[in-house]
Protein backbone atom coordinates (compact mmCIF):
# COMPACT_ATOMS: atom_id res chain seq x y z
CA UNK A 1 0.00 0.00 0.00
CA UNK A 2 0.87 3.37 -1.12
CA UNK A 3 2.15 5.78 1.85
CA UNK A 4 2.42 9.60 2.15
CA UNK A 5 5.23 11.47 2.26
CA UNK A 6 7.23 14.54 1.27
CA UNK A 7 10.64 12.96 2.25
CA UNK A 8 14.06 13.93 0.73
CA UNK A 9 13.42 9.66 -0.47
CA UNK A 10 10.34 10.26 -1.74
CA UNK A 11 11.17 13.26 -3.77
CA UNK A 12 14.37 11.75 -5.14
CA UNK A 13 12.40 9.09 -5.85
CA UNK A 14 10.02 11.03 -7.91
CA UNK A 15 12.19 12.72 -9.66
CA UNK A 16 14.32 9.90 -11.28
CA UNK A 17 10.50 8.17 -12.27
CA UNK A 18 9.60 11.49 -13.94
CA UNK A 19 12.92 11.55 -15.75
CA UNK A 20 12.42 7.61 -16.57
CA UNK A 21 8.92 8.57 -17.83
CA UNK A 22 10.07 11.37 -19.88
CA UNK A 23 12.83 9.50 -21.34
CA UNK A 24 10.07 6.85 -22.62
CA UNK A 25 8.35 9.58 -24.47
CA UNK A 26 4.63 8.99 -22.26
CA UNK A 27 2.53 10.97 -20.55
CA UNK A 28 1.21 10.68 -16.78
CA UNK A 29 -2.14 9.39 -18.51
CA UNK A 30 -0.50 6.98 -20.66
CA UNK A 31 1.84 5.18 -18.36
CA UNK A 32 -1.28 5.31 -15.25
CA UNK A 33 -3.21 3.32 -17.64
CA UNK A 34 -0.34 0.93 -18.80
CA UNK A 35 -0.47 0.25 -15.10
CA UNK A 36 -3.93 0.49 -14.16
CA UNK A 37 -3.63 3.17 -12.37
CA UNK A 38 -4.90 6.72 -12.01
CA UNK A 39 -3.20 9.84 -13.34
CA UNK A 40 -3.30 11.38 -10.10
CA UNK A 41 -1.18 8.28 -8.37
CA UNK A 42 1.50 8.84 -11.17
CA UNK A 43 1.60 12.69 -10.48
CA UNK A 44 1.57 12.13 -6.37
CA UNK A 45 4.63 9.66 -6.83
CA UNK A 46 6.70 11.90 -8.87
CA UNK A 47 5.94 15.01 -7.23
CA UNK A 48 7.16 12.96 -3.51
CA UNK A 49 3.32 13.61 -2.34
CA UNK A 50 3.11 9.78 -1.83
CA UNK A 51 5.48 7.03 -1.86
CA UNK A 52 4.79 3.85 -4.52
CA UNK A 53 4.89 0.62 -2.84
CA UNK A 54 8.03 -1.56 -3.66
CA UNK A 55 5.67 -3.62 -5.78
CA UNK A 56 4.02 -0.17 -7.82
CA UNK A 57 7.77 0.73 -8.29
CA UNK A 58 8.60 -2.35 -9.33
CA UNK A 59 6.13 -2.50 -11.87
CA UNK A 60 6.89 1.00 -13.41
CA UNK A 61 10.00 0.36 -13.87
CA UNK A 62 9.30 -2.78 -15.99
CA UNK A 63 7.27 -0.43 -17.95
CA UNK A 64 9.94 2.37 -18.46
CA UNK A 65 12.45 -0.34 -18.76
CA UNK A 66 14.67 0.60 -16.20
CA UNK A 67 17.08 -2.46 -15.38
CA UNK A 68 20.14 -3.12 -13.46
CA UNK A 69 21.56 -1.47 -10.79
CA UNK A 70 18.97 1.67 -11.26
CA UNK A 71 16.55 -0.66 -10.63
CA UNK A 72 17.95 -1.70 -7.51
CA UNK A 73 18.64 1.87 -6.08
CA UNK A 74 15.16 3.10 -6.85
CA UNK A 75 13.44 -0.38 -5.14
CA UNK A 76 15.68 0.63 -1.92
CA UNK A 77 14.73 4.57 -2.03
CA UNK A 78 11.13 3.07 -2.51
CA UNK A 79 11.58 0.79 0.95
CA UNK A 80 13.19 3.37 2.80
CA UNK A 81 11.12 6.43 1.77
CA UNK A 82 9.44 7.03 5.00
CA UNK A 83 12.55 7.76 7.06
CA UNK A 84 12.62 11.75 6.99
CA UNK A 85 16.38 11.73 6.91
CA UNK A 86 18.83 10.37 4.05
CA UNK A 87 22.61 10.15 4.48
CA UNK A 88 24.26 8.49 2.01
CA UNK A 89 27.55 8.32 0.66
CA UNK A 90 29.16 10.05 -2.41
CA UNK A 91 27.44 12.74 -3.99
CA UNK A 92 25.87 11.48 -6.67
CA UNK A 93 22.95 9.29 -5.48
CA UNK A 94 21.18 13.19 -4.02
CA UNK A 95 22.65 15.15 -7.51
CA UNK A 96 18.41 14.13 -8.76
CA UNK A 97 16.82 15.57 -5.52
CA UNK A 98 19.41 18.68 -5.36
CA UNK A 99 18.64 19.95 -8.68
CA UNK A 100 15.18 19.12 -8.29
CA UNK A 101 14.58 20.94 -4.81
CA UNK A 102 16.84 24.26 -6.22
CA UNK A 103 14.07 23.83 -9.13
CA UNK A 104 11.40 23.74 -7.29
CA UNK A 105 12.54 26.41 -4.42
CA UNK A 106 11.49 29.97 -3.29
CA UNK A 107 14.60 30.14 -1.47
CA UNK A 108 17.81 29.00 -1.44
CA UNK A 109 20.27 29.99 1.96
CA UNK A 110 24.09 28.56 1.23
CA UNK A 111 26.09 28.78 3.59
CA UNK A 112 30.03 27.75 2.60
CA UNK A 113 33.00 28.70 4.49
CA UNK A 114 35.61 27.81 2.27
CA UNK A 115 34.22 27.40 -0.94
CA UNK A 116 32.04 29.48 -3.42
CA UNK A 117 28.62 28.20 -3.65
CA UNK A 118 27.71 26.31 -6.64
CA UNK A 119 25.37 28.04 -7.72
CA UNK A 120 27.69 31.32 -8.13
CA UNK A 121 31.08 29.04 -9.51
CA UNK A 122 32.41 29.71 -12.87
CA UNK A 123 33.28 26.95 -15.20
CA UNK A 124 36.74 26.67 -14.59
CA UNK A 125 36.85 27.42 -11.07
CA UNK A 126 34.02 24.22 -10.74
CA UNK A 127 36.50 22.18 -12.75
CA UNK A 128 39.81 22.87 -10.93
CA UNK A 129 37.92 22.14 -7.43
CA UNK A 130 36.67 18.65 -8.82
CA UNK A 131 39.97 17.84 -9.83
CA UNK A 132 41.16 19.01 -6.39
CA UNK A 133 38.71 16.33 -5.03
CA UNK A 134 40.47 13.62 -6.90
CA UNK A 135 37.82 13.50 -10.06
CA UNK A 136 39.57 12.92 -13.32
CA UNK A 137 39.61 15.80 -15.85
CA UNK A 138 36.97 13.80 -17.70
CA UNK A 139 34.61 13.52 -14.63
CA UNK A 140 35.03 16.95 -13.53
CA UNK A 141 34.57 18.57 -17.03
CA UNK A 142 31.13 16.80 -17.19
CA UNK A 143 30.47 17.41 -13.63
CA UNK A 144 31.69 21.18 -13.82
CA UNK A 145 28.71 21.21 -17.07
CA UNK A 146 25.96 19.79 -15.35
CA UNK A 147 26.31 22.32 -11.62
CA UNK A 148 26.87 25.14 -14.51
CA UNK A 149 23.58 24.09 -16.11
CA UNK A 150 22.30 24.06 -12.62
CA UNK A 151 22.23 28.09 -12.23
CA UNK A 152 19.32 29.16 -14.81
CA UNK A 153 17.56 29.11 -11.10
CA UNK A 154 18.52 32.56 -10.49
CA UNK A 155 18.11 33.66 -13.43
CA UNK A 156 14.54 31.73 -14.77
CA UNK A 157 10.88 33.43 -14.58
CA UNK A 158 10.46 33.51 -11.18
CA UNK A 159 13.72 33.48 -10.32
CA UNK A 160 14.73 31.77 -7.03
CA UNK A 161 16.17 33.96 -3.86
CA UNK A 162 19.43 32.99 -3.54
CA UNK A 163 21.00 33.82 -0.02
CA UNK A 164 25.04 33.21 0.35
CA UNK A 165 27.12 33.24 3.15
CA UNK A 166 30.70 32.42 2.09
CA UNK A 167 33.67 32.53 4.60
CA UNK A 168 36.04 35.20 3.83
CA UNK A 169 38.87 32.31 3.67
CA UNK A 170 36.84 31.21 0.07
CA UNK A 171 38.10 34.10 -1.46
CA UNK A 172 41.38 34.52 -0.51
CA UNK A 173 42.91 31.11 -0.74
CA UNK A 174 41.78 28.12 -3.35
CA UNK A 175 43.32 25.35 -5.62
CA UNK A 176 42.47 27.58 -8.12
CA UNK A 177 45.48 29.39 -10.53
CA UNK A 178 45.34 32.99 -9.93
CA UNK A 179 43.69 34.01 -13.21
CA UNK A 180 40.94 31.27 -12.88
CA UNK A 181 40.38 33.10 -8.94
CA UNK A 182 40.38 36.25 -10.30
CA UNK A 183 37.10 35.34 -13.19
CA UNK A 184 35.00 33.64 -10.32
CA UNK A 185 35.44 36.53 -8.25
CA UNK A 186 34.51 39.38 -11.07
CA UNK A 187 31.54 36.74 -11.78
CA UNK A 188 30.15 37.06 -8.11
CA UNK A 189 30.34 40.95 -8.18
CA UNK A 190 28.11 40.54 -11.40
CA UNK A 191 25.73 37.78 -9.81
CA UNK A 192 25.47 39.31 -6.71
CA UNK A 193 24.39 42.73 -8.32
CA UNK A 194 21.10 40.60 -9.13
CA UNK A 195 17.92 41.70 -7.19
CA UNK A 196 17.06 37.79 -6.14
CA UNK A 197 20.65 37.10 -4.69
CA UNK A 198 22.22 38.23 -1.68
CA UNK A 199 26.02 38.16 -1.20
CA UNK A 200 27.62 38.34 2.30
CA UNK A 201 31.21 37.64 3.11
CA UNK A 202 31.82 36.02 6.99
CA UNK A 203 35.05 38.01 8.38
CA UNK A 204 37.70 35.82 9.39
CA UNK A 205 37.77 37.39 12.82
CA UNK A 206 34.24 36.70 13.02
CA UNK A 207 33.71 32.86 13.45
CA UNK A 208 30.77 31.13 13.94
CA UNK A 209 30.16 27.64 14.72
CA UNK A 210 26.91 27.18 12.39
CA UNK A 211 29.83 27.76 9.36
CA UNK A 212 32.78 26.01 11.11
CA UNK A 213 31.33 22.70 11.13
CA UNK A 214 31.26 22.62 7.53
CA UNK A 215 28.74 24.20 4.20
CA UNK A 216 24.83 23.52 4.42
CA UNK A 217 22.00 24.92 2.26
CA UNK A 218 18.59 25.42 3.62
CA UNK A 219 15.92 24.84 1.18
CA UNK A 220 12.42 26.66 1.55
CA UNK A 221 9.09 26.02 -0.78
CA UNK A 222 5.97 26.98 -1.34
CA UNK A 223 3.89 24.40 -0.47
CA UNK A 224 6.29 21.65 1.17
CA UNK A 225 8.99 21.16 4.05
CA UNK A 226 12.04 22.71 4.06
CA UNK A 227 15.29 20.83 3.46
CA UNK A 228 17.99 21.09 4.87
CA UNK A 229 21.12 19.49 2.53
CA UNK A 230 24.26 18.83 4.05
CA UNK A 231 27.54 18.28 1.65
CA UNK A 232 30.93 16.78 2.73
CA UNK A 233 33.95 15.19 1.08
CA UNK A 234 32.80 12.01 -0.03
CA UNK A 235 29.07 12.34 1.72
CA UNK A 236 26.16 13.66 1.10
CA UNK A 237 22.27 14.19 3.94
CA UNK A 238 19.23 15.56 3.33
CA UNK A 239 17.13 16.17 6.66
CA UNK A 240 13.56 17.25 6.84
CA UNK A 241 13.38 16.73 10.40
CA UNK A 242 11.67 20.02 11.99
CA UNK A 243 13.46 20.57 14.97
CA UNK A 244 16.67 20.73 13.16
CA UNK A 245 15.54 22.41 10.13
CA UNK A 246 14.15 25.09 12.51
CA UNK A 247 17.93 25.60 14.37
CA UNK A 248 19.91 25.60 11.29
CA UNK A 249 17.26 28.67 9.93
CA UNK A 250 17.75 30.36 13.26
CA UNK A 251 21.52 29.88 12.61
CA UNK A 252 21.24 31.30 9.26
CA UNK A 253 20.14 34.33 10.47
CA UNK A 254 22.77 34.50 13.15
CA UNK A 255 25.70 34.67 10.32
CA UNK A 256 23.69 37.27 8.76
CA UNK A 257 23.95 39.28 11.39
CA UNK A 258 27.75 38.63 11.56
CA UNK A 259 28.55 38.89 7.98
CA UNK A 260 29.64 42.07 5.94
CA UNK A 261 27.11 43.75 4.48
CA UNK A 262 26.30 43.13 0.89
CA UNK A 263 28.19 46.16 0.22
CA UNK A 264 31.06 45.55 2.69
CA UNK A 265 31.37 42.58 0.81
CA UNK A 266 31.17 43.31 -2.83
CA UNK A 267 33.75 46.53 -1.49
CA UNK A 268 36.01 43.21 -0.19
CA UNK A 269 35.95 41.34 -3.40
CA UNK A 270 36.67 44.40 -5.09
CA UNK A 271 39.95 44.78 -2.89
CA UNK A 272 40.82 40.88 -3.64
CA UNK A 273 40.24 41.15 -7.05
CA UNK A 274 43.03 44.21 -7.17
CA UNK A 275 45.33 42.39 -4.56
CA UNK A 276 45.39 39.25 -7.40
CA UNK A 277 45.86 40.89 -10.36
CA UNK A 278 49.16 43.30 -8.91
CA UNK A 279 50.29 40.32 -8.27
CA UNK A 280 49.62 37.44 -10.75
Amino acid sequence: MASSADTPRARALGVELRQARERRGYSTRKLAEMIERSSSHISRWENGKLIPSEADTATVLAVLGVNGPDRERLLELARDALDPNWVAPGIDKQLAALTEYERTATTVINVEPLMIPGLLQTYEYARHIMVAYGQSRGEADQRATLRIGRQHVLTDKPPKKLIAIVGEYALRHSVCPDDVMVEQLHQLLKISALSNVTFQVLPMERPSAAALSGPWALLEFPRAKPVLHLEHFRSSATITDEKTVKSYRAAADELLDLAMSPAETAALVADVIKSRETTS
